[in-house]
């Protein structure tokens, strides 16, 4: 068994600092450019173009075939012809087409359209990437409010770990992760609870009929935690002792 212990909610948390980083980078991002573009747009002049060609380049990144367009536009300005490209590309420009640009006064080179598509698309994603960090964040932080009070003032009760059975319900990082299944018995009236370990990120089968501690809110049985990594740490430090007794 692996020494180095990973819970399922450590790798939540961490992914959902990333998810929220990311998120909220793409969001920013989207509306600093959405913000910058309108401006643009505002104080530019209107005019019809023409798309003279548009060429087309593709290539294959990490295995994937990934076609980039560059739109060369024909148009008039302050009496002057000026062919640029338009760092726009939809798919339903084709050569010969008439569309409405829109370029700098001052600058008849800079040359846009007053489509949003590429700012709403990165504050969509970000927003929805950023959502997700904070709501897994949310979980983890609750999750660990939880388990910390449990442990704090709840009954401390020595259960057997049963069975140890993967969780299809969740995948982290494109694998099952696994829950140990355990019982414990109430000394005093002999009934039986059976409870169930957080996720953990790798087998964890051979803790199969090893005790585990259990801390269980005495007010309320259903509201648990079981120490599973408390037992892992145990059974790597019993893997350590050689006895030749």
């Amino acid at each position: 068994m692996r020494s180095k212990t990973k819970s399922a909610a450590s790798v939540m948390f961490l992914l959902g600092i990333i998810y929220f980083l990311v998120g909220t980078v793409f969001l920013v991002t989207g509306i600093i450019v959405l913000i910058n573009h309108s401006a643009f747009i505002k104080n530019a002049v209107h005019t019809d173009a023409l798309i003279t060609l548009i060429e087309t380049d593709t290539h294959r990144s990490n295995g994937k075939t990934r076609t980039d367009h560059d739109v060369w536009v024909k148009y008039e300005a302050d009496g002057e012809t000026f062919e640029r490209i338009l760092g726009y590309y939809d798919s339903r420009m084709h050569e010969g087409d008439i569309i409405e640009i829109c370029y700098d006064p001052d600058n008849p080179t800079i040359v846009q359209t007053d489509s949003k598509l590429l700012e709403l698309i990165f504050i969509l994603l970000g927003g929805v990437f950023a959502v997700l960090g904070a709501i897994f964040l949310i979980i983890n932080t609750v999750s660990r409010n939880r388990k910390k009070m449990l442990i704090e003032k709840g009954d401390r009760v020595v259960g057997v770990i049963t069975d140890v059975v993967k969780n299809n319900n969740v995948r982290i990082n494109g694998i099952h992760p696994y829950k140990a299944e355990c019982e414990v018995v109430d000394p005093f009236s002999g009934e039986k609870y059976l409870y169930s370990s957080e996720n953990v990120t790798f087998d964890i089968s051979d803790l199969v009929g090893r005790e585990v501690t259990v801390y269980v809110d005495r007010n309320n049985k259903g509201k648990y935690y079981v120490d599973i990594f408390e037992l892992i740490d145990r059974y790597n430090a019993d893997e350590r002792i050689h006895d030749y007794r």
